[in-house]
């Protein structure tokens, strides 16, 4: 009987291991850990900008760092936390998706994010930093206020000039144009950019082109190709116009690089103070003096070509009232020999 026990206890103890290891459940060695499903998406980030309609700036590189075994992911588009629209209904659970920015409706702003969340799993989701659309997508810009062809505008008075505008970059630019010469504007009428609210005081300026019946504007939406609205022709008398002519350099003058000549201007009673410039034909090469006395010159210049290769018998001198930008004077073409 005593050596039936053992016997028993033997047959025990050998199949023991195979009775516990059969019961391991998920402790099986024979089967690796299932994976948990999380997604944390990692572009874009907090802070970035896309402008729909820019071919430069609208392509969102999507990423997410992933676990699990979820196969596909949707994709889509977030404003302050709620649902815009469905950017991808479903695709590979890769950690990338390419897309073309869109505003998919909504307004723009800087409370957009991407939501990217696991097909098939509960609660297996992620959602980027928050960042901007610019949507210039059909961009569009147009005066509404009245220009009064009939009556001239007197410079110095103020017109309020009113547009509608959609789809734009924040802020415009207001040329003034004259239909005599439609090559390049007289200029603008702020040198600064104009926020785009919709409204702005123009106190009437020509700009130093003085009085003529055919003046029109340009309104831009800055940073946005082909964006621009056009008044009706209007009528502009301004009688105070700046003036500044060059009377030396004379045409034809030969001046050598290194000796002294003088630059001398007559101008009208309002110009105190001018820059003056040296160009060759239309390009600026370089600034002779940044600001000058008119009650000093003639200015004596040791004469310099600022290195300039392409030629040497282009040269004109600009004089730029340092009050008024468009007060420029400019001489007649004159050469410089190069001591080089």
């Amino acid at each position: 009987m005593k050596k039936q026990w053992v016997i028993l206890l033997v047959a025990l103890l050998v199949a023991l291991p195979f009775f516990l290891w059969g019961c391991g459940g998920d402790d099986d060695p024979t089967d690796p850990p299932v994976e948990s499903c999380a997604i944390t998406v990692t572009t874009p980030a907090v802070g970035d900008a896309f402008v729909p309609g820019d071919v430069d700036n609208q392509t969102v590189r999507i990423r997410w760092d992933k676990s699990g075994n979820a196969p596909t992911v949707s994709i889509e588009l977030l404003k302050s936390g709620a649902l815009v629209d469905v950017i991808a209904a479903s695709v590979n659970n890769s950690g990338f998706f390419q897309w073309i920015a869109n505003n998919l409706g909504a307004a723009n702003g800087s409370d957009f994010a991407i939501r990217v969340t696991a097909l098939g799993e509960d609660d297996c989701l992620g959602i980027s930093g928050q960042f901007s659309l610019t949507s210039i997508s059909g961009c569009s810009i147009a005066f509404t206020n009245e220009f009064d062809g009939e009556i001239p505008y007197l410079a110095g008075n103020t017109l309020t000039l009113t547009w509608d505008s959609g789809n734009t970059l924040g802020n415009v630019s207001v040329e003034l144009w004259r239909m005599d010469d439609n090559a390049a504007p007289v200029g603008f009428i702020n040198e600064a950019p104009i926020d785009d609210d919709g409204s702005y005081d123009w106190t009437i300026d020509s700009l130093n082109s003085g009085t003529y019946d055919f003046y029109y504007l340009k309104i831009l939406a800055n940073g946005v190709v082909d964006c621009i609205g056009q008044s009706p022709i209007f009528a502009m008398v301004d009688e105070d116009v700046c003036s500044i002519a060059l009377m030396s350099p004379q045409p034809g003058d030969v001046w050598n690089e290194g000796q002294i000549h003088d630059i001398d201007i007559t101008n009208s009673a309002d110009v105190t103070e001018v820059s003056l410039r040296l160009y060759n034909g239309a390009v600026f090469l370089g600034t002779i003096h940044t600001n000058v006395l008119v009650a000093d010159l003639p200015y004596a210049w040791t004469v310099l070509d600022f290195g300039n290769e392409t030629g040497n018998s282009s040269y004109r001198v600009r004089a730029i009232s340092v009050d008024d930008q468009y007060c420029v004077g400019e001489s007649e073409a004159f050469t410089i020999i190069s001591q080089q």
